[in-house]
């Protein structure tokens, strides 16, 4: 598949239009996500049943109380995605969506540099905040108004500590308190990549670097397990055992 490189994201495309940070068409993002909702594709059963949870989210806590969290990862690149096409199906497709993006220490600049591009492409309104992630959300809410009710969160079941998790969990104890809503709990890795690609979306470019899972540039490094005979790395789209995910990271949280 040919590739493009600019702005710290690869481009699923040799469109030249996919190099820019014009605003995306949000008409048809929505409508090439709920045809592959309605498709007899493999991923029509995860896809429909994201965009059923982000579409009660905003019924339950309207367009002015949701936000999204966002730190430029491949999973909540894929939430970003999909949470465009409901408002797009909602009938907000011209819709401002505020985002939280909580910075860790030392982070790559691919990372912060693809924040800056999404939120520029999918008309995002971006706080950013410093972590650690309590503290940062915490910061968020106290300087967003109104304050979130519900924040989209890009969190799969296989994550650490996300085993029990439903679609939608209040905070735990000695946590700002809010919604944490989960459109994609129950996604598996190659899910996530397969609707990247299959939809052609600019993902970060370290992805096509070996890395598998984000985090500050001290604790993450190229996956072993995509190391090529030659020298460098596989991308991360090619790795065979979803289990390994993280094993280019020294710390827990992945993206």
């Amino acid at each position: 598949m040919p590739h493009s490189e600019t702005h710290g994201c690869t481009l699923n495309s040799v469109d030249p239009a996919l190099a820019t940070t014009d605003r995306y068409n949000v008409k048809h993002i929505e409508q090439t996500v709920y045809n592959l909702a309605e498709s007899d594709d493999i991923l029509a059963k995860p896809v429909t049943e994201a965009l059923q949870v982000i579409e009660e989210a905003y019924k339950e806590y309207g367009l002015e109380a949701t936000s999204l969290s966002f730190n430029g990862g491949k999973d909540c690149t894929v939430l970003l995605h999909l949470v465009v096409a409901a408002l797009s199906r909602l009938g907000h497709s011209t819709a401002v969506i505020r985002t939280v993006y909580v910075t860790c220490q030392n982070p790559f600049p691919h990372v912060d540099e693809f924040v800056k591009v999404c939120s520029a492409r999918y008309r995002l309104d971006t706080v950013s905040v410093p972590g650690p992630m309590r503290e940062g959300l915490e910061k968020f809410l106290n300087c967003t108004q109104p304050k979130p009710k519900a924040i989209f969160v890009g969190i799969r079941r296989n994550d650490p500590y996300a085993e029990n998790l439903t679609h939608f969990d209040l905070t735990d104890k000695g946590w700002p308190e809010f919604m944490r809503v989960h459109p994609i709990v129950d996604w598996t890795y190659k899910n996530i990549w397969d609707f990247l690609i299959r939809l052609r979306i600019p993902y970060c470019s370290l992805y096509d670097d070996g890395y598998t899972s984000l985090g500050s540039m001290e604790n993450t490094h190229p996956n072993p397990d995509l190391a090529r005979d030659s020298g460098g790395y596989l991308p991360a789209y090619m790795l065979e055992n979803e289990l390994h995910e993280r094993c280019g990271r020294s710390s827990n949280r992945t993206v």
